[in-house]
């Protein structure tokens, strides 16, 4: 009997070091696995695969709770274009509580059923694993607040620090903007020699349909000269941050639709909720 890990991490889409899809499960699991040990960072085994009858499988887990992933080494740009059908899976399960990345940990949990995965060789002969469709599923991305405003004073503090401006203390305000968008409030505290300046930091935070974070508004300000001066660091950055783009997950979405989608700022934590299924 093959019982999968705890709904785990997985990334639902998968690069495997391969140029066909192993027959046999353990292969399989062993396949995804070399896969997200490019980008993920994990003592234990991440992966289980527990087989069916030729190209349908019973499931899929992997689990990333306790991970780092290297944020320099995400997956490849999802192009499902000429993508051919490969296997189904009745049930693929993804969890990571807690998952570390840019000195931060969130949770993260994706389950779907009956789920149609797509393959495409890539140009360096790795073999692509899409999901192109499935009947019914849910995803929760969640952090707290405090990992947030730690993520946050970190960024800001290596950009304060080259004008010798030390980022300390901060607290994070979030105000709803629709079901979708937040608007943020980051107060910090700083000093400089003798100084101790109080900085505000504020922007919006918005999710699209796809799960892709975006940042926008972003803005700075702080009464006298040495706030003026850490202002001064951080606010060329803002439009590259404000340029970029954080997907909350790097499933490749193919043709299924994200329906019921929000977020909520309560109880001291950010949570975007979606369930989605087939068109």
């Amino acid at each position: 009997m093959c019982v999968p890990a705890l709904p785990a991490q997985i990334e639902s889409m998968f690069l495997l070091p391969r140029t066909q899809i192993p027959e046999a499960p353990d292969a399989l699991a062993q396949a995804i696995e070399e896969g997200l040990r490019t980008f993920v960072s994990r003592p234990d085994k991440m992966v289980v695969v527990c087989g069916g009858d030729g190209q349908t499988l019973d499931s899929i887990a992997v689990n990333l709770s306790g991970a780092t992933i290297d944020h320099h080494h995400r997956p490849p740009p999802l192009d499902s274009s000429e993508a051919i059908p490969a296997i189904i899976v009745r049930q693929i399960y993804i969890s990571g509580e807690p998952i570390s990345i840019l000195g931060g940990d969130f949770s993260f949990q994706f389950e779907a059923s009956n789920v149609e995965l797509y393959q495409k060789v890539q140009a360096e002969g790795k073999l692509l694993l899409i999901m192109h469709r499935a009947q019914d599923g849910n995803i929760r991305f969640e952090i707290s607040r405090a990992a947030a405003e730690r993520m946050i004073t970190k960024g800001a503090s290596k950009l304060a620090e080259k004008q010798g401006v030390v980022v300390d203390n901060a607290q994070l305000e979030f105000t709803p903007r629709g079901p979708r968008a937040l608007d943020g409030k980051l107060t910090v505290s700083a000093h400089k020699l003798i100084f101790h300046p109080v900085l505000s930091l504020a922007g919006t935070f918005a999710v699209s349909d796809d799960l892709v974070a975006t940042v926008s508004n972003l803005k700075c300000h702080g009464e006298g000269p040495i706030a003026a001066l850490a202002c001064a660091a951080i606010t060329p950055s803002f439009s590259k941050i404000e340029r970029r783009t954080f997907p909350l997950s790097a499933l490749p979405l193919g043709e299924i639709q994200l329906r019921d989608l929000t977020i909520d700022a309560a109880n001291e934590k950010v949570v975007v909720r979606a369930r989605f299924g087939s068109l």
